[in-house]
């Protein structure tokens, strides 16, 4: 028998230490409800746990937006059934105007009333809001546009990260691009004396200049089908270079414009794009582009190589000093062919036209058909990705070609009623296309409450507690603890048998 140390008694307070955490984390998930309560209780589970909380309440939003966006479409289709029924009547007038039976003033009167139907739908059309969103855009979407004697399609724009600076958004050569060169000429004196004069000028010339720097792998394929165009500087020839799949390239010819198609498999970089483009246009080695070797200039920037230039090789400011009186002129470091000072293409001025997209002959291309881009978006998911594009309805007056109709004339009267019919048909088209958006939106919102359910059920089988199995462990720990207790009880008494060895 020892005394100095009480084995039994440590043995017994630490079960007792043990049974009497056991029973407290019991009490925490029995309190609680949940089974994690902090990453210690399991550190990949909470993991998991977090990961289905924020997804839940992500789906939890998207049902709530799909909701919003219910409620959107109805309130247009509100108001279509309003103009259709505006129409219908519309339709009826024209009807009755075009009866025989009818004078002039009574036809005039039918006129008034039409007037104020198609004012009323303009009015619900420029009125009608959801949260502040204008549901009736007065615009159709663009389809293409007629510039001249080129139409260009805005499917081959090219994309945003392409900066073509002020020239861009002038849609002209509205920069300036400096070239230096070395001349050598004669120069007569008053005594007839021939010198030879040697040097440099620095020439200002108007230019266009497209920032390809921001090209990489993962919008590389947003060139595809996009483009730009330039205009030759003397004459309405349009030359563009579209981008497309495949390598090498192809001149197709519009009218009297070009397309210059230069495949971009192999393209890297913002440098290899620029390199492809004067490769394809069948740039020699002083960058001049055949066959825009008149006055246009295509070049990449030596300084920033993957910038293109576009520039008129006459100068823009007047003639140096230094050149007056010289003969002969020579040009090197690189040779300069157009010898022309204070031309009418300057920058900011109109001349050397630019800009985004593929000029085409009116008529002889039309883009692949693909649905117009949405007027806005639905967040119908947790994820970044999953969303719902609305194309907005389009039923003002203008767009269902009301603007002129006219009963006045028994004439006119007839021509009116397939005017109405055709107007019909187009809200009803819309309205339909509207339901079934609607429609959509409501699958939508079923699909989202059943991944709600699941993921709600997958959260809860990780983090909650099983109330029955941690009553049955909050047992068995309670009588572990008052039995170590007990036995710490007993353990405590054998030193004092000690006393019984001394006395």
């Amino acid at each position: 028998m020892v005394l100095s140390h009480n084995l039994p008694g440590i043995t017994a307070g630490r079960n007792m230490s043990k049974n009497r955490a056991k029973l407290s984390k019991n009490l925490e998930k029995l309190s609680s409800g949940y089974r994690i309560n902090r990453a210690g209780d399991d550190a990949a589970g909470l993991a998991i746990s977090e990961g289905l909380r924020w997804e839940i309440n992500g789906v939890e939003q998207a049902k709530r937006n799909i909701q919003d966006g219910i409620c959107l479409t109805e309130t247009a289709d509100g108001a279509m059934q309003e103009i259709n029924a505006m129409l219908i009547r519309a339709r009826r007038l024209s009807t009755q105007a075009a009866n025989g039976t009818y004078s002039e003033v009574e036809r005039r009167a039918l006129q008034e009333e039409i007037d104020e139907i198609k004012a009323e739908i303009n009015r619900i059309t420029a009125s009608t809001r959801f949260n502040g969103v204008e549901l009736f855009p007065r615009e159709p979407k663009q389809d293409s546009i007629i510039d001249n004697s080129v139409e260009i399609y805005p499917v081959t724009y090219l994309p945003d990260w392409v900066d073509g600076g002020k020239a861009m958004d002038d849609k002209a050569q509205t920069d300036n691009w400096s070239t230096t060169h070395d001349y050598t000429g004669t120069r007569t004196d008053s005594a007839g004396n021939t010198q030879t004069v040697t040097g440099t000028v620095t020439l200002n010339h108007a230019a266009a200049r497209l920032d390809f720097s921001k090209l990489n792998a993962d919008n590389k394929e947003e060139l595809i089908g996009t483009g730009f165009y330039c205009t030759c500087i003397t004459c309405n020839n349009h030359y563009s270079v579209k981008f497309t799949e495949g390598t090498g390239s192809n001149r197709v010819v519009s009218g009297s414009h070009y397309v210059y198609e230069i495949g971009i498999d192999q393209v890297q970089s913002g440098e290899d794009l620029v390199n492809a483009i004067l490769k394809g246009l069948g740039a020699g080695s002083n960058g001049i582009a055949n066959p825009m070797s008149h006055y246009t200039m295509w070049r990449a920037d030596p300084n920033q190589p993957d910038q293109l230039i576009l520039y008129d090789d006459r100068s823009s400011g007047s003639q140096p000093p230094e050149l007056n009186g010289l003969t002969g002129i020579q040009w090197s470091n690189p040779p300069w062919s157009n010898q022309s000072f204070g031309t009418s293409t300057r920058p900011n001025s109109t001349s050397g036209m630019f800009g985004r997209g593929v000029a085409y002959e009116p008529g002889t291309w039309k883009p692949p058909v693909k649905p117009p881009e949405p007027d806005l978006y639905l967040q119908i998911g947790a994820s970044s990705k999953e969303q719902l594009g609305i194309l907005l309805p389009r039923v003002s007056v203008d767009i269902l070609d009301l603007k002129d109709v006219s009963v006045r004339t028994l004439e006119e009267a007839n021509a009116s009623i397939e005017i109405f019919e055709n107007a019909i048909d187009h809200v009803s088209s819309e309205r339909g296309r509207m339901g079934a958006c609607e429609k959509r939106l409501e699958h939508a919102y079923q699909s989202q409450a059943v991944a709600s359910e699941n993921l709600t059920q997958a959260e809860s089988r990780i983090r909650d507690t099983d109330m029955a199995e941690e009553m049955v462990n909050y047992t068995k720990n309670n009588i572990l603890l008052q039995g170590a207790q007990s036995m710490l009880v007993h353990a405590n008494m054998f030193p004092q048998n000690v006393l019984k060895l001394l006395s």
